[in-house]
């Protein structure tokens, strides 16, 4: 039961890594827009953000209507002009405008990458890459909560989740929460110590934060030498830098 236990837990944080109101619902199918259309929103509502500091919650429940969290997860998000840091399960994405770093300080190392667009691609904002694989099955609104209900367009393809359903802020594009069923059952523990296995239902929620974030800079983490090699800075020298620049 712990291997199982364990293995549950494992897959969980796989999947946030990869990496859910009230109001009386009114179908709008004929006027709604589409989930494309509210997504290139949603992205653009990040973009042209000059700041913006997020909580982010990871929640995982037991089948289609559980409501007790069997693990969950928090995320910090801050962004400040071209810089985007995001803190989740001890490590740190902070995105600078032509260069990635990845700081697991677990394992205390840090990975330096050049990157070339999408400040926000490493994270659960970016949603305009849920139309690849998934259609929209029905669009709805609650209140000032735009619902986008999206199922996956192959069942063949080896997708973590089968159904996503996308909560977006009506009035200025957020996202509120996302929905993420997981494509196969996973094991879960109930209140009497027996092992089942059912839907696993990942909840994402976003919250905006009142806590000041200091906005990293990258010299802070990595000096870079006149050859343009990086070296790590006096604060991380116990740390193994990864030069992942050229491959």
């Amino acid at each position: 039961m712990l291997k199982q236990v364990i293995n549950m837990k494992n897959k969980v944080k796989k999947l946030v890594s990869i990496c859910c109101l009230i109001g009386v619902c009114i179908s709008i199918k004929a006027q709604q827009a589409t989930v494309s259309e509210t997504l290139t929103k949603v992205e653009a509502y990040y973009k042209t953000a000059k700041t913006f500091n997020l909580d982010v919650e990871y929640a995982m429940y037991k089948g289609y209507t559980g409501t007790y969290p069997t693990e969950s997860y928090k995320s910090k998000i801050h962004k400040k002009d071209e810089i985007t840091k995001i803190d989740v399960m001890g490590s740190e994405i902070i995105q600078f405008p032509e260069v990635q770093l990845i700081i697991n300080k677990e394992n205390k190392t840090i990975n330096y990458n050049k990157i070339s667009d999408n400040a926000l691609q490493q994270s659960p904002m970016n949603v305009s890459s849920f139309l690849k694989f998934y259609k929209e099955v029905s669009s709805e609104v609650s209140g000032n909560t735009i619902i986008h209900e999206l199922v996956v367009k192959n069942k063949q393809l080896p997708i973590p989740y089968n159904k996503i359903i996308l909560h977006i802020n009506k009035d200025n594009y957020s996202i509120k929460k996302q929905v993420l069923y997981l494509s196969t059952k996973v094991p879960f523990v109930d209140e009497n110590g027996i092992n089942t296995e059912d839907v696993g239902r990942m909840v994402i929620t976003f919250k905006t934060s009142s806590t000041i974030v200091k906005t990293p800079k990258l010299q802070d983490y990595v000096i870079l030498e006149s050859n343009k090699k990086p070296r790590l800075a006096k604060a991380y020298t116990t740390y193994n830098i990864i030069d992942q620049s050229n491959i």
